[in-house]
């Protein structure tokens, strides 16, 4: 195969590739650029913080919708060219189906190291970065609700009333706490002092209280008990404060590399398993090279001649998502389970991707149908019908 046709190929399939790329993104984004944008409108947010969050979001969306593209990519263009009867020149002219599948391999190969960037770096060093801006918006929001005189609900279930702020200081005079997070009690605090204290280790925010009582019903025994108190710290939830669409606390998947790897060796070191580091650890490996094997999927399906080229299109590509993210869902709790290893468990669908994707090919380069015998003929009907 010469270089033009080789450039030809991956022109054909990178042209669909942006495309598909933007539409799955805005599909996927949509829902969280609502609650993001909803923080500006309702919660007082500056513009430019909301457009720093959304800018967060965007690498764990593209670390999905890359492969998703990629697929699609393939399935569109390979299908244009079959209806438009390139493909059956290029075979006349005694090109394989494995010469045309070797550029897309290629740009697969690209998507593939992508990936692996967005899962491996990009997106844990994103989320960190996304988890630091909703800890400092929520932490000034804590502050300014705090106002003199006003009844405060923006916590959650906790209700703060302060009768005197000292901003120069940071002082709160005369604070009453009403806390109903727990529906077996209610505790109700009087302090003649307190203090927003905030903890940036765990990305939380405390009232601290000074010299007070607390009175605490027990629905469950229908009885008052009062607590006399130096100190008393309340934990105020941030994540309540927002209506924060980002979780306030540390996981595997906002781990980087360097960090999950160290984790994983420091908790097998103690003797316990460390499942969660170990499947997030490769599932970054398996994520990008399930999108290099998206081109041994797609070309074999991208050449099933359809009238239809993008519908079938899209419909192939979230066929073939569905099933790999349902095959990766149950593997995943297999490998929480303790089923097998988990090392095994999680690269279970790409060997299940990888051998389908390889039958399907070797049916194509021998020209027979991909689809059970039922199919074909429907296929077959809904053809003609159109050409009449």
């Amino acid at each position: 195969m010469g270089k033009t046709l080789r450039s030809y190929l991956i022109i054909e399939v990178a042209k669909s590739f942006i495309v598909g790329l933007g539409v799955f993104t805005f599909i996927l984004v949509v829902q969280r650029m609502l609650e993001i944008i909803d923080l500006m409108l309702s919660r007082g947010v500056p513009a430019t913080q909301v457009g720093k969050l959304f800018g967060l979001t965007l690498p764990g969306f593209l670390e999905i919708t890359v492969p998703m593209a990629f697929l699609l990519s393939i399935v569109v263009a390979f299908g244009r060219m079959s209806n438009d009867g390139e493909l059956l020149a290029l075979r006349a002219a005694g090109i394989s189906l494995y010469q045309m599948l070797a550029p897309v391999l290629l740009f697969g190969a690209f998507v593939a190291v992508s990936t692996l960037v967005l899962a491996a770096e990009v997106r844990p060093w994103a989320q960190r970065q996304a988890e630091q801006t909703f800890y400092e918006i929520a932490k000034g929001r804590a502050t300014a609700a705090l106002t003199p005189k006003v009844f405060n609900s923006d916590f959650g279930g906790i209700i703060i009333y302060v009768n005197r702020v000292d901003n120069d200081q940071g002082l709160l005079s005369g604070v009453m706490l009403a806390d109903e997070r727990d529906s077996y009690r209610r505790t109700t605090s009087f302090a003649e002092t307190g203090r927003l204290v905030a903890d940036e280790k765990n990305k939380s925010v405390y009232l601290l209280l000074v010299d007070g009582t607390s009175m605490t019903f027990h629905a469950d025994q229908e009885s008052y008990d009062t607590t006399s108190f130096h100190t008393l710290e309340v934990n105020l939830d941030l994540e309540q404060t927002l209506s924060s669409p980002h979780p306030l606390s540390a996981e595997p998947r906002e781990m980087s590399m360097s960090d999950l790897l160290a984790a994983r060796s420091a908790l097998m070191a103690k003797g316990r398993p460390a499942i969660e580091e170990r499947i997030e650890l490769h599932g970054k490996f398996v994520l990008a090279t399930a999108a290099f094997l998206m081109a041994i999927v797609g070309v074999p399906l991208g050449m099933q001649r359809s009238r239809a080229v993008h519908s079938y299109g899209f419909a192939v590509t979230l066929g073939v998502i569905l099933v790999y993210y349902l095959m990766t869902s149950i593997a995943v709790t297999l490998a929480r389970k303790g089923i097998g290893s988990a090392e095994l468990d999680v690269w279970m669908p790409n060997i299940v991707l990888a051998l389908g994707g390889l039958w399907m090919l070797s049916r194509t380069a021998q020209e027979k149908w991909l689809y059970p015998p039922m199919f074909n003929q429907g296929f077959r009907r809904i053809r003609q019908h159109k050409e009449n």
